[in-house]
């Protein structure tokens, strides 16, 4: 059914663009193979010719691509009613006959006027932008009514090979009806085209640049209309109609290219280089035309010299003004060219002053970001577990039916990444040349990637090596403390029986005595080794709990230990537990032995996945020549770098705070 019903839009739609078309190129042969016209510059047939045909195509074009928006099918009312006026033109001059010459004297000024007035207030969408504008239509259709009513009692004759007077002329008539109508029309011109105006200034993404297509064609019509009138009667008949006759061109072409193209942003490069070619092109010669008035109201007298002026001036600006103008009609419907030599050269800069290599990610997707006006890019680390994100800029909010593009990054038959990418505002998909640039770019960028994942790996490495370390050490502490040392303990109560129930001038006793001694010293070195594997403290009574004990057991007459602590801590993994009691403990103990310090505090934070320990202290803080990185300073930093953490100690005369900011990694995880 909906095929049928597109096929009966299509037919109806040919027909009428047939109309249009089949009496423009009538009135073309018409004019080309009988001599019956001789029209002076300002005659209308030429542009009613044009008009036809390209009103004709692109309404065509409009209408079998969306049939439901109303601007395909009022370019093709246009082109069949200019098409009509122009069919009755030839057959005027063919028969000579009053009645259509009278017809034809006013049928060709509704579709023109229809083009500066009713075209910009339904564009894009083929809609009204609000209710409150039915008021413009009606001016519009009382100007035409109007002006067309001046234009059917004006005294015009149609001057041809043959003579034929308008048998209603009425010039007392006439002459107020056509000045009202084009009043009545230029108000409503003006109120179409500010209009479309306030939608550019309140548009953004796709809407915008469809809107900036029309308003780049009304601008080129404008231009050249005000050149013509500044010099009227100084250019040739041909270049002076052929102006007229583009700046109503590129209207249903503006049309056409904004509602057929999805996304403006997929262009061809003929098309492309089209657009940009008759945009500077137009834009030259308004220049030229320009100065060649200014210099002709500056040197009246004489023509050449005003021209050759001018020439000169327009070839002196020709190379500059190409450039200027050619980047800004690109940047203005394209955006910024994508140049992958500069990119990748920026990129690399940026990269080789960042010494950290876990910033080049976020320094690649800022990049990306500012250069391409892009609505986000981000950069995902293959990994065993899947994809994981190195860094994202921008977000990945995809209002306006923007679809990511994603990028794999290879690096020798390896797939170690992906970078993925968000047009800009109101652009569904990349262009093909974007697409090529960043696809470009993916291959710079992962080598990179791969020396962060192999980064990564080896950080996973020495995780792994870190927990099995600390689980073996867990497992060492409980062995020895639930074992080893009850049996130790157990032997000595044993002998120390024995020895009580011998006289104590029996020669074992001593020897009982130098084996419970030694059994007392093992106990000691056992504890000694059994607190180095891992505190007891922490199962017995938590991080918050051993680290509480630990200030108390450091305070004293000449210090005193605050902390600030949670009440309770979630359950962490045992390598995050031992690290930062190790960290606390280490610091602690610069504290007592060096700072020379009233008062320290222990801080603890924990966030949803990071756990932070701080020690700040009141001492003399660490002199330059002291060795700040020594074997204190080198195993804390150790201790939080082994588990993906970051250590910071920061000293002055006030005192030092050490900070330790550890992954809150729970067990298990």
């Amino acid at each position: 059914m909906r095929s049928r019903r597109r096929g009966q839009v299509l037919s109806l739609a040919v027909v009428l663009g047939t109309v249009g078309l089949g009496t423009a190129v009538a009135a073309a042969v018409r004019t080309q193979i009988d001599d019956a016209w001789g029209y002076s510059a300002y005659d209308p047939v030429p542009l009613n010719i044009a008009v036809a045909v390209f009103f004709s195509a692109m309404g065509v074009l409009v209408t079998w691509h969306k049939p439901g928006n109303v601007l395909g099918w009022t370019l093709l009312a246009i082109a069949a009613w200019d098409g009509v006026g122009v069919l009755l033109t030839v057959l005027t001059g063919a028969s000579g006959s009053p009645v259509l010459m009278w017809l034809q004297a006013w049928l060709w000024a509704p579709p023109i006027w229809a083009v500066t007035t009713l075209l910009p207030m339904i564009y894009p969408d083929g809609r009204l932008p609000s209710r409150r504008w039915w008021w413009a239509v009606a001016l519009t259709a009382a100007g035409m009514v109007v002006y067309c009513a001046g234009l059917a009692f004006e005294d015009a004759d149609f001057a041809g090979t043959r003579t034929v007077v308008n048998p209603l002329a009425d010039p007392p008539l006439a002459a107020p009806l056509l000045r009202t109508g084009e009043y009545l029309l230029l108000v409503a011109t003006i109120l179409a085209v500010a209009g479309l105006v306030w939608r550019w200034l309140r548009a953004s993404g796709v809407y915008r640049r469809r809107v900036t297509l029309l308003l780049c064609a009304f601008g080129f019509g404008a231009v050249q209309a005000v050149v013509r009138d500044s010099i009227p009667g100084q250019l040739p008949a041909v270049l002076d109609r052929g102006l007229e006759v583009l700046a109503f061109v590129l209207v249903p072409l503006a049309i056409a290219v904004a509602v057929t193209r999805d996304r403006l942003y997929d262009l061809d490069q003929t098309v492309r280089h089209a657009i940009v070619g008759v945009a500077s092109a137009g834009t030259l010669f308004a220049c030229y035309l320009g100065g060649y008035a200014v210099l002709q109201t500056v040197l009246p007298a004489s023509v050449a010299p005003g021209s050759a002026l001018a020439a000169g001036v327009a070839g002196a600006a020709l190379f500059p003004v190409t450039l200027l103008v050619v980047r800004r009609v690109r940047s203005l419907l394209w955006g910024r060219r994508v140049d992958v030599v500069e990119l990748a050269v920026g990129l690399g800069n940026r990269m080789r002053d960042q010494l950290d290599s876990a910033e080049v990610p976020a320094v690649v997707c800022e990049q990306l970001v500012r250069s391409l006006r892009l609505r986000m890019a981000r950069l995902d680390l293959e990994t065993d577990s899947g994809l994981r994100r190195l860094a994202q800029v921008g977000s990945m909010d995809r209002s306006g039916g923007a679809n990511p593009e994603r990028f794999q990054l290879w690096y020798r038959g390896v797939r170690v990444g992906q970078l993925m990418v968000l047009p800009s505002d109101g652009h569904p998909y990349l262009d093909e040349r974007m697409a090529q640039a960043l696809a470009s770019l993916a291959d710079h960028v992962a080598p990179v990637v791969a020396a962060l994942r192999l980064d990564e790996e080896l950080l996973q490495s020495r995780e792994q090596v870190v927990t099995a370390r600390e689980e073996e050490r867990s497992r060492l502490s409980r062995e020895l403390h639930d074992n080893v040392g009850p049996t130790l303990a157990g032997t000595r109560m044993q002998i120390e029986a024995v020895r009580t129930k011998l006289p104590a001038d029996f020669a074992a006793v001593g020897l009982m005595d130098r084996a419970m001694q030694g059994i007392d010293d093992a106990l000691r070195t056992l504890r000694r080794v059994v607190h180095g594997l891992r505190p007891p403290e922490l199962d017995a009574l938590g991080l918050s709990g051993a680290l509480r004990e630990l200030a108390v057991f450091l305070s004293g007459p000449s210090l005193k230990v605050e902390t600030t602590l949670p009440q309770t801590l979630a359950p962490l993994s045992k390598q995050v537990e031992v690290a930062a009691y190790r960290i606390v403990a280490e610091a602690l103990t610069n504290v007592v032995r060096h700072a020379q310090a009233t008062r320290a505090e222990i801080t603890v934070t924990l966030t949803e996945d990071r756990l932070a320990v701080a020690v700040a202290d009141d001492g003399v803080g660490v002199p330059p020549d002291s060795g700040r990185n020594g074997m204190g300073m080198r195993f804390m930093a150790q201790r939080a770098r082994e588990i993906k953490g970051e250590f910071t100690c920061e000293s002055d005369h006030d005192g030092t705070v050490v900070r330790a900011v550890l992954p809150a990694v729970t067990p298990g995880g």
